[in-house]
């Protein structure tokens, strides 16, 4: 059986769902945040059908680190930076312990974006759009010195468009509970250089929708803040000196739970996991099992009339 395997989980290697949309504070303030994702997919589908065939997995290991800085109470510059490690392995089952094993490390495509905040009262509507900046390494080869296929590559040697779209609604019976979506749509450009290039490649547009509640209380001395969401993703498939490439794009859709406690210094930690509900994949493909993400985020205050660094 031929098979490629799509970029079911990331865009040029980075993970951008969830990721990226700080809404935004007063003016003057600084959120930094830095986490580590995990995306595992073991599964192998034949559009909504799962396979019984365990001899591919696909690992995607992020460490991200984004800063978000408010100028005012509308305008903000936020910027993301990836470190993206991504495996593949193909066992035998011919040979007892033989493995195709095939790894890579390197910085992503970083984001930059700058959003701005159209109507800021109980509801809470913010608009944003930057470029994806390909500094990410799309040639890495594998031990035999062959390029590696394009969705293990760091990078997507491409130039891309993010536009985001975030809505905050604050309930005035509950000041506590927040009810929040946020759309992220990414563009995506073609890169000439591909195959030392020979090929012109081109990922497939994607939008991803997130919808979701969360609230804060208080345990002991520390706020706990849960939080529980939809995500929904669809991608288009890629295309190669643009013809479409089969066994890539699909649409998924994923529960994510959150829980984050304010940690030491005012800063806080959170924990979120995401497992599949719905997937369906263009022809056959393997799709996430789950994701794990743990972040470390605070902020910092640089008002004119109050200085706040939370130390």
């Amino acid at each position: 059986m031929s098979m490629s395997y799509s970029q079911t989980c990331c865009s040029g290697g980075v993970p951008v769902s969830s990721n990226i949309g700080f809404s935004n504070k007063k003016s003057s303030t600084l959120q930094l945040s830095l986490s580590s994702n995990f995306n595992t997919l073991k599964t192998l589908y034949v559009e909504s059908d799962p396979l019984d065939d365990d001899q591919r997995k696909r690992t995607t290991q992020s460490f991200l680190a984004r800063a978000h800085y408010s100028f005012n109470d509308r305008f903000a510059l936020e910027t993301f930076v990836p470190l993206v490690r991504q495996t593949r392995s193909i066992y035998s089952n011919t040979v007892a312990n033989a493995v195709d094993f095939e790894s890579t490390f390197g910085i992503g495509d970083p984001i930059v974006l700058a959003s701005y905040k159209i109507i800021n009262s109980a509801l809470q509507l913010t608009v944003g759009a930057g470029p994806q900046i390909p500094l990410g390494a799309f040639d890495r080869r594998n031990s035999r010195g062959l390029i590696l296929v394009e969705d293990l590559q760091p990078g997507s040697g491409a130039w891309d468009l993010v536009l985001l779209g975030i809505a905050d609604y604050t309930l005035p019976s509950r000041p506590s509970t927040n009810i929040f979506s946020r759309v992220i749509y990414s563009h995506t450009g073609e890169n000439p250089n591909a195959r030392n290039g020979s090929q012109i490649y081109e990922f497939g547009n994607d939008i991803q929708v997130i919808a979701g509640v969360a609230d804060q209380f208080l345990v002991g001395s520390r706020v706990v803040v849960p939080s529980l969401a939809l995500r929904y993703r669809a991608a288009q498939r890629d295309t190669v000196d643009f013809g479409q490439i089969d066994g890539t794009g699909g649409e998924w859709v994923f529960a994510k739970a959150t829980l984050g406690v304010e940690f030491l210094w005012q800063s806080s930690i959170s924990f979120d996991i995401e497992l599949p509900l719905h997937t369906f994949v263009n022809d056959t493909q393997l799709s996430p099992n789950s994701i794990i993400t743990i972040s470390w985020s605070k902020s910092f205050s640089f008002s004119k009339n109050e200085v706040n660094l939370n130390f």
